[in-house]
């Protein structure tokens, strides 16, 4: 049964470019077998083949496997860069130029905890310097059904906890153990289904063309391989603006040979500011 396991992890990665070498096998196998049971399907050849009929089964396997394990502010110093150091600098910039325009692409956003972390920074530091900006968050993950729960907004305490309580009480409203996000934050997000290795596009359509100011990519990389993380770097580069700031996992490396394209912004943030 391990080997018909590992054939279906196998296809995900060749033909789809999905690596979960990096994830618990036992999790795996434990869900890949409920959804074959589910079906009635016996053996993995039987189930690729149903997958390649079933163009929506991939995306219902996809939402199984995936880990969407997070947080708002999740990695606190990151944000406090972000808060304190990048978005005035941005901002700052934007205003000399009269460009009032600020494009953000969240990688894997799994929840939302991310995206609309940034959507309330962005909008205290508008708020504190006055300024009237059109900004656009766009916020993409393979996983149809996070991707709904993220608009809805609602989360729990475990997602919560690092929030600082002034941002908790001016950004939420409680109900029934519940932490129900403001609509003023969500309607600043834009979330969308998107493989970041689709070779098809660079950017997600929505956004339509890249210039990104900001992207966060955050423990996405970990689960692709050298090659694959290769194509992601090569959007990433191509999807910022000129002086646009690219934001990796604390686990995560850039390859040698994109790092030329970057200056390092410090050594404990992870982030990377692209040169003009």
């Amino acid at each position: 049964m391990r080997h018909e396991f590992e054939s279906i992890l196998c296809y995900l990665n060749k033909t789809h470019g999905f690596d979960f070498s990096a994830n618990r096998y036992s999790s795996l196998e434990r869900k890949i077998n409920n959804r074959t049971a589910f079906l009635k399907i016996m053996d993995a050849q039987s189930y690729i083949r149903y997958i390649e009929a079933h163009p929506e089964e991939l995306i219902t396997l996809i939402d199984l496997l995936t880990i969407n394990v997070s947080r708002f502010f999740r990695n606190t110093l990151t944000f406090e860069l972000i808060a304190k150091k990048m978005l005035p600098a941005m901002i700052a910039e934007k205003t000399k130029t009269k460009d009032l325009c600020l494009r953000v692409w969240s990688v894997g956003c799994a929840e939302g905890e991310e995206p609309y972390s940034i959507a309330i920074l962005i909008n205290e530091t508008i708020e504190k310097e006055k300024n009237e900006f059109d900004v656009n968050i766009f916020a993409t993950d393979v996983n149809q059904k996070i991707l709904q729960k993220a608009r809805e907004g609602i989360y729990h305490f475990d997602q919560i906890k690092d929030i600082k309580y002034g941002l908790l009480c001016k950004y939420f409203t409680i109900k029934d153990d519940t932490y129900i996000l403001s609509p003023k934050i969500k309607k600043m997000v834009d979330f969308s289904f998107y493989n970041v290795i689709d070779p098809r596009t660079y950017v997600p359509p929505e956004s339509v063309f890249g210039n990104f100011d900001l992207v966060l990519c955050r423990n996405l990389l970990i689960y692709f391989k050298a090659e694959r993380q290769s194509i992601i770097f090569d959007k990433l580069i191509r999807s910022l603006s000129q002086k646009g700031c690219l934001v990796l996992g604390k686990a995560e490396k850039m390859p040698v040979k994109f790092k030329k394209y970057f200056s390092k912004e410090n050594n404990y943030g992870h982030i990377h500011l692209k040169y003009s």
